[in-house]
């Protein structure tokens, strides 16, 4: 039986891996372990993309930073695709994966979203199997400041909100990508803000109102849990299982 590759791209702050262990175990604590290897992106030699399923993981890089690493993690994407191996990319895994096929990652103008938010399945989001059993609106959490401004050529939207128009994506019928972070548990959430309310500066957040809430219990005031986001994760693996 052919594992499912987790490709770490990055890791948590230490607040967050003190309770929950490495950035994987997001994963694996929803999917189980049995199906799943796990290889890190940035100081790991990229494995032959032979693998029944791939997900990339976030991280706190940019796509565009240049890095070796990146660009050896993109001639792998391209390479596993062009197996018609599933890909699934998670945040900065999303933005990875538009970029390697041709699409634009950009700081997002309207500043970092960050905590619980609403998103809203398009009509193709509606009737992609990656959102099986998930209402047109639905919460997911969030964690980011850069965005994909373009599609790659011939990629659909899947899920938008007013922050973004392209919070998920789809690109064949083998490649999806999701901004919002199903991983993610309120506990991995909430940790994270009190990291990022405390690093990023005031203006990384222009629909803060100061004058209502200091700016990291405004943000947690969003938190609470999204079971319907981390549906996913568990239709990407049965995508997977059952041949893409």
């Amino acid at each position: 039986m052919k594992h499912i590759l987790i490709l770490k791209t990055g890791e948590l702050p230490r607040r967050v891996i003190e309770s929950l262990g490495p950035y994987e175990r997001a994963f694996l604590n929803l999917l189980g372990d049995e199906r799943f290897m796990v290889v890190d992106a940035r100081n790991e030699e990229l494995p032959e993309p032979d693998w029944a399923g791939v997900i990339v993981t976030g991280s706190p890089a940019s796509t565009y930073d240049g890095d070796a690493w990146i660009a050896r993690s993109e001639d792998f994407l391209r390479r596993a695709a062009d197996r018609s191996i599933p890909l699934y990319g998670v945040c900065f895994g999303n933005q990875l994966l538009a970029q390697t096929f041709g699409g634009r990652v950009e700081k997002c103008r309207h500043g970092w979203e960050l905590g619980t938010v609403t998103l809203t399945l398009t009509r193709e989001g509606r009737a992609d199997p990656l959102f099986s059993d998930v209402p047109e609106s639905f919460t997911a959490q969030q964690s980011h400041g850069d965005v994909v401004a373009d599609l790659p050529p011939g990629a659909v939207p899947l899920a938008q909100n007013d922050h973004w128009a392209y919070q998920a994506f789809k690109l064949g019928d083998r490649i999806w990508g999701t901004q919002f972070h199903p991983e993610f548990t309120p506990e991995i959430i909430s940790n994270l803000i009190h990291v990022l309310a405390s690093t990023l500066p005031p203006e990384s957040f222009p629909r803060w109102q100061p004058c209502i809430d200091p700016l990291r219990e405004w943000l947690l005031s969003t938190v609470c849990d999204t079971p319907v986001a981390r549906r996913c994760l568990e239709n990407f693996v049965r995508i997977v299982e059952e041949g893409g």
